[in-house]
């Protein structure tokens, strides 16, 4: 569906003219009643406000929640599991956080499997039938309809993913996480804003064990067993790397060292009842133990590193479930332990998380021959840990949120690529700092979509993205943007997760070419009114840090090509402006980071 004729369809959609049926509404007059069983939980008194409020926005009337017992004498809107619902089932049992909305003598049943499914429900419904959009967590459209009816065709969804997270700032309110679906929450170090859990009303969700020591959940061995508390007494815990004992990382076969991980490890669980998930993984950074029974292990499991660190996992593992029969231990297949081990499996309550941050992201994995190792190492854990395979996917440029970094045609494919390999979990890792990241309202709203069914179109998803959210006048433009810089990087040397500046996948021309573009988008999005132009400019902030990175290649470039140069001068005085407009949009960081230092040094820099 083009971008432009988005806007149009929702209208329709939601004021009913293409469904026939009872009315939910009529001219701001509520024409149904919002029902819940007798005993309903937390979640399904939670989803029954949601729906109310939504249906408010929508309409304009006030609905009544009451519960089934009192038989409302109208239409009713059935949330959670009512007898009406379990009629519909006929004692078929739910799929993890499966949804339905569909027709019921009397109303419309929305519901789904209890910790969350009847908000999945509500929301399915006010998005599908309604046309309500939640673009970020403080942006949303709510169509205005006077006299809605129930749909008549029903929609059920089960996703392919157990787990689901795209790691953006946005996202760390816990309302939108539902609203979008996903259901993990991952705390870690390079947090300026906290990463809110979802609380038990709005479902819960699913997390690993925070270590306060490094301030991030991730990476424990060392937070197990830090070195400046064992290694004088046992060096022989850690690696031996060149001939020598080195707190680089653990000595993996060392039966006293298990031991004391183990019950270090059951110690903290035993302080944090709620936990779910736990890691047992390398430090972030090589060194991995070269004794002669580390080596004799990863002899038997064909050289893979990861045959001694799997090994351990399950030990520990079965210590876990022993006393935490719901926790899973969760460990890396990421660096030097991304080749699967050749023998050992995965106990039934491990997962392994398979890091892609090797690979290059200008084109789908399957593209480009730089991602071939992987892809290999993918269909291998796909046969060695069926159904406890989590994938850390990488989406953003860790050298700066505020460049752009051109794969959104590659975030589809992806994802479907780690559908097709059984993943139970995907974790996506974006901009969790910056205020104004590339594309990032876009990129988290695209990925939490395709988290939930990658079968979507990811094209009509993203035109629909920048006319809801940017404008429609402003969209036309975006998507030609959006199309010169990918088409540049489809066709540019690999990139990767760490790249620094663009001029490795663009040139001068196409890069002042696609400036051109967003300089009428913003005005065009201007003159649609409302937010737009603020939308917009807030993205113009990455193309602008661009041409102040390549300045010094890119104006003279301009100048003997005679292009005019679309920055104030010098740069300096351009540096300034943009930094101003950083300000005026909340921007204290620009890249992974634990502090504002890192961006207040790169503002002295970049006006030096």
């Amino acid at each position: 569906m083009p971008g432009r004729h988005v806007a149009v369809f929702l209208v329709l959609l939601a004021g009913g003219l293409w469904a026939a049926g009872p009315r939910i509404a009529e001219n701001g007059v509520a024409k149904a009643a919002i029902v819940v069983p007798d005993a309903a939980t937390a979640v399904e008194r939670r989803a029954a406000a949601e729906l109310a409020d939504g249906l408010k926005r929508v309409t304009g009337a006030t609905f009544a929640v009451c519960p089934e017992s009192a038989e409302p004498a109208c239409t009713r809107l059935l949330v959670g599991a009512t007898k009406a619902s379990a009629n519909l089932r006929k004692g078929k049992t739910w799929a993890f956080d499966e949804v339905l909305v569909a027709r019921a003598p009397g109303g419309l049943v929305l519901d789904g499997h209890a910790e969350r499914g009847p908000l999945y429900a509500v929301n399915a419904f006010l998005e599908r039938h309604l046309g309500v959009r939640w673009w970020t967590s403080t942006e949303a459209t709510y169509p205005h309809a006077d006299a809605p009816v129930l749909p008549e065709a029903d929609y059920s969804h089960t996703p392919p993913f157990k787990y689901r997270e795209a790691y953006y700032l946005d996202a760390f309110d816990p309302l939108f996480k539902v609203r979008a679906h996903v259901n993990y929450t991952s705390l870690a170090r390079y947090e300026i804003v906290k990463n809110r859990r979802i609380p038990a009303d709005l479902g819960g969700d699913y997390g690993l064990y925070f270590f306060e020591g490094r301030k991030s959940a991730y990476h424990s061995f060392f937070e197990v067993l830090p070195p400046k508390t064992h290694f004088d007494a046992h060096p022989e815990w850690y690696s031996l790397v060149k001939g020598k004992r080195q707190a680089k990382q653990l000595c993996l076969t060392n039966a006293e060292m298990k031991k004391a991980f183990i019950a270090e490890l059951l110690r903290r669980l035993r302080a944090a009842p709620d936990t779910n998930f736990i890691q047992v993984s390398q430090n972030d950074w090589h060194g991995a133990c070269a004794c002669d029974a580390c080596r004799a292990v990863e002899a038997e499991e064909g050289g893979a590193h990861a045959g001694p660190l799997l090994r351990f996992v399950n030990d520990v593992a079965e210590a876990v479930e022993r006393e935490f029969h719901e926790v899973r231990v969760d460990t890396f297949a990421y660096q030097y332990t991304r080749k699967a081990p050749a023998k050992t499996r995965p106990r039934k309550n491990v997962v392994v998380r398979l890091c892609d941050i090797e690979c290059a992201f200008n084109r789908p994995l399957g593209e480009l021959d730089c991602n071939k190792a992987f892809l290999a190492d993918l269909a291998e854990w796909k046969r060695v840990a069926p159904g406890q395979l989590f994938i850390w996917d990488y989406t953003v440029d860790f050298w700066s949120s505020m460049l752009p970094h051109p794969n959104l045609p590659v975030l589809a494919p992806n994802v479907r690529a780690f559908a097709d390999a059984g993943a139970v979990g995907v974790f996506e890792q974006g901009d969790a700092t910056c205020a104004a990241g590339e594309f990032a309202p876009l990129k988290f709203w695209l990925l939490a979509r395709l988290l939930w069914d990658p079968a979507q179109d990811e094209r009509a998803l993203v035109d629909e993205f920048l006319a809801g959210y940017y404008g429609p006048s402003a969209a036309p433009l975006l998507r030609r943007y959006l199309e010169l810089l990918h088409g540049a990087a489809a066709k540019g040397k690999p990139m990767t997760c760490f790249h620094q500046g663009v001029a490795d996948w663009i040139d001068a021309g196409t890069m002042l070419a696609a400036k051109e573009l967003m300089d009428e988008a913003v005005t065009a999005a201007e003159r649609d009114g409302g937010d737009f132009g603020a939308r917009v400019r807030r993205e113009r902030l990455t193309t602008d840090h661009a041409l102040l990175v390549h300045w010094k290649e890119w104006r003279p470039w301009a100048e003997k090509h005679g292009k005019p140069w679309p920055l104030p001068e010098p740069r300096r005085e351009a540096a300034r402006r943009w930094l101003a407009t950083c300000d005026a949009f909340g921007v204290i960081a620009y890249k992974e980071t634990m502090s504002r230092e890192p961006f207040q040094k790169y503002r002295q820099e970049l006006i030096q």
